[in-house]
């Protein structure tokens, strides 16, 4: 009874263990907003894709993220939620993770629609959110993320 007493902590601790080195490799994952691309427009909305670089800066071993929740905004505006879906990133790799946005018309104030409908302008993008994980023991760990990039619409 004991050595099965023992088994069966001993498997627990492992799997802790395990869990915990998952939790630094996604903690060490480095985020970037690599694009904002319009793909179509009409008089109600207007739809974008928004790429985000993923990277596991481990060598050994896979990150594995659980969801995204986010918020995107341009030139500080708010234009939608942001959702990715889980995914795994291979050691020392980068994972682009696209996510489809629908933004109505009314989100848009005159100043963004006057600098996109211009088509040089510059906008500002930033996204902002909360990475989320699974942790020791099966809890759900949150990292929150900030990123921005200045860059044009096209």
């Amino acid at each position: 009874m004991k050595k099965l007493l023992l088994f069966f902590t001993a498997a627990a601790l492992l799997c802790g263990c395990a869990s915990v080195d998952e939790t630094e490799n996604v903690a060490n994952c480095k985020f970037s907003l690599k694009s904002v691309e319009l793909t179509n427009y009409n008089l109600t909305s207007f739809d974008f894709d928004v790429i985000i670089a993923i990277t596991n800066m481990n060598r050994k071993e896979a990150a594995s993220l659980k969801r995204f929740e986010g918020e995107l905004t341009v030139n500080e505006t708010k234009m939608a939620d942001v959702t990715l879906d889980s995914m795994t990133i291979e050691p020392n790799a980068t994972r682009n993770a696209k996510s489809r946005l629908n933004v109505p018309m009314t989100a848009f104030n005159s100043k963004l629609l006057g600098l996109i409908s211009m088509g040089s302008a510059t906008l500002d993008y930033h996204l902002t959110g909360t990475m989320y994980f699974e942790g020791p023991l099966g809890a759900e760990l949150p990292v929150p993320v900030d990123i921005g990039r200045i860059g044009s619409y096209n």
